[in-house]
């Protein structure tokens, strides 16, 4: 028996009856077009299993597998105990990024898709930053700089090589995180795990140096503000290293 208390705990939502073939995925449906309809919101308690097959006249079987799909999705979290039952899942875009990153490498992104994409997103990021980063933001991107600027202050050995890699692709999520965008923020952050291998076997001394360099203009222009010269930078400079990139790919 679920109590009083609980019950009006409960979102009062009118579900739709469900015909017994694919009746957990009519469930999944309609929880999901409720969400994006804005009639449900993080935090609404959709009740238990029980709460759900009395709702949809249904029995708990296809309940359950509903749950599990809808888990899975990241829609709903499920608490055990007296005061637990599904509820819609607070927002985690890190899910999103982990998500969009795998799909994208089984998907087999090519190279000069993961560039236009990776064209798109910064080149807004970075305009949208010059007018929105805050003296963290830049301080944080100066960090970065500095620490670039160490370790190609060295020979490159391979080890060293990919750790610039790896520092030098924290400028660009850095540099996208200015524009406060968190869609555009997870949407790198994604792109980022397909594009730091190829990025990696492009680094030598001479990259380095040159990263370095190109880094520190465009760190200057997001500072001043100028958002024209800072997204011509950014565009200028991915535009480069995609042409590069193509290029090689083509000889191969």
């Amino acid at each position: 028996m679920v109590s009083n208390a609980r019950a009006k705990a409960v979102v009062p939502f009118q579900w739709r009856p469900v015909k017994s073939q694919s009746v957990s995925s009519r469930i999944v449906d309609q929880v999901r077009t409720a969400l994006f309809r804005g009639e449900l919101k993080p935090g609404d308690l959709l009740g238990s299993e029980t709460d759900f097959a009395r709702q949809f006249g249904v029995s708990r079987v296809p309940v359950r597998d509903a749950f599990k799909t809808l888990q899975a999705q990241g829609i709903i979290e499920v608490r055990m105990g007296a005061n637990g039952g599904a509820r819609i899942a607070s927002g985690d875009p890190q899910c999103f990024t982990d998500a969009l990153s795998v799909q994208l490498k089984l998907v087999g992104i090519s190279v000069e898709e993961m560039f236009d994409a990776q064209i798109a997103i910064e080149v807004m990021a970075a305009e949208l930053g010059a007018r929105r980063a805050t003296p963290d933001d830049i301080e944080t991107l100066r960090r970065i700089l500095t620490e670039l600027r160490a370790i190609a202050a060295k020979e490159l050995t391979p080890a060293a090589a990919l750790k610039f890699t790896e520092v030098a692709m924290q400028f660009h999520a850095a540099l996208v995180d200015t524009a406060h965008n968190r869609a555009l923020s997870a949407q790198f952050q994604a792109l980022r795990f397909v594009l730091e291998p190829t990025y990696a076997r492009r680094t030598t001394d001479t990259v380095a140096r040159r990263v370095v360099t190109e880094d520190k203009k465009i760190l200057d222009a997001l500072g001043a503000g100028d958002v024209s010269r800072t997204g011509a930078l950014v565009r200028r400079r991915l535009e480069t290293i995609r042409a590069h990139q193509l290029f090689e790919t083509v000889k191969k």
